[in-house]
């Protein structure tokens, strides 16, 4: 009349040791994915480092040179077209 204790406890059992080892299957794969991820963020970061000091923005000599250049230009033409 009642199911049998035994046999149910095993069954009970199997499944219980089903659900540990998919959840501990799980929690290698995670960790292995942690372990790639801060591999991935040492590596980006040995990149970031590496690319140097950032562009200076062009100084005072610089626009003065185009500024000379943008005159001479501006003569040139003027002293073609009239002249």
């Amino acid at each position: 009349m009642y199911r049998d204790d035994d046999g149910a406890r095993a069954d009970r059992a199997n499944a219980l040791i089903n659900e540990i080892t998919e959840l501990e299957r799980r929690k290698v794969e995670h960790a292995a994915t942690d372990r790639r991820l801060d591999a991935v963020r040492l590596e980006l970061r040995a990149l970031q480092s590496t690319t140097g000091v950032p562009q200076r923005a062009p100084g005072v000599v610089a626009h003065l040179g185009v500024f000379a250049a943008a005159a001479c230009a501006t003569f040139g033409g003027y002293w073609l077209l009239y002249a």
